[in-house]
């Protein structure tokens, strides 16, 4: 650990050392948790507060990348001053949605950027300076390891995933984006396609998990080819083979891809 940035607040002389730190894993439906350090400048500094903001990059219909922010938090303590050549260590815990997706599976990394932004108020009427934008990890659930597991033993191996600015239609969503997945087997047979797009609405209990061909340059849901889909929960894990419920998705995509 060490401070790894200087930033000017206002006057240059005000200008303080930051470094956000998350500590332990974290999970999507789990606590991230943290602390700020903050080391004071040549002045005392005045301080409402320290504001973590939780982003994901998505690619939106048209292609364009944005972050989208996805939580925020408020690290403890707030309303202080940073005296002159001081420091201080803050903490903060915010717990996430199980719709947050993940950038790291069995310890590999998926391609998926997540960040946390850290930003200082002085004020009600600062609209806050960003001062360190770190990234932020977030590793697969077991049900996700388990199912895709299952697709493993069919032959599709998870090569990537990417998050996509959108909504799946008629399914409850608190955040306008959906994870995708991206399966390939490189010994397909006829009739099995070589690529596959796999997605979890993952909630408290579980996961509908939602299987198509892969098409990964057409992002709009309802355009994509036609899909297949079943469910799995979280207390299934260890007790449940999903390989039945994935031989059968992958039969009817290939019935599907014949009509």
């Amino acid at each position: 650990m060490g401070f790894k940035r200087l930033f000017g607040i206002g006057d240059p002389d005000e200008a303080i050392e930051v470094d956000t730190n998350i500590l332990g894993p974290v999970f999507p439906g789990g606590n991230v948790e943290g602390e700020v350090f903050l080391r004071g400048g040549a002045r005392d500094t005045p301080i409402q507060g320290i504001y973590l903001n939780f982003t994901v990059q998505c690619t939106s219909y048209n292609g364009e990348e944005r972050d989208y922010e996805f939580e925020s938090s408020v690290a403890d303590p707030s309303y202080f001053t940073l005296r002159k050549g001081e420091e201080q260590r803050l903490t903060f815990s915010e717990r996430l949605s199980w719709e947050v997706p993940v950038s790291e599976l069995g310890g590999r990394a998926l391609g998926v950027v997540l960040s946390v932004k850290s930003s200082l108020r002085r004020d009600w009427n600062d609209d806050g300076t960003e001062m360190d934008n770190d990234l932020l990890h977030i590793s697969a659930l077991p049900l996700h390891e388990a199912v895709l597991d299952a697709f493993v033993e069919e032959g599709y191996h998870c090569d990537s995933a990417n998050v996509i600015d959108s909504y799946v239609p008629n399914m409850e969503q608190h955040w306008g984006f959906y994870q995708n997945f991206y399966l390939t087997n490189r010994s397909a047979g006829p009739g099995q396609p070589e690529q596959l797009e796999v997605v979890f609405h993952m909630n408290a209990v579980g996961a509908l998990v939602h299987v198509r061909r892969a098409v990964p340059s057409v992002r709009d849901w309802d355009s994509k080819p036609p899909g297949r889909r079943f469910p799995a929960a979280h207390h299934e894990v260890g007790h449940v083979d999903w390989r039945p419920q994935v031989r059968k998705a992958l039969d009817e995509l290939a019935l599907l891809d014949d009509l």
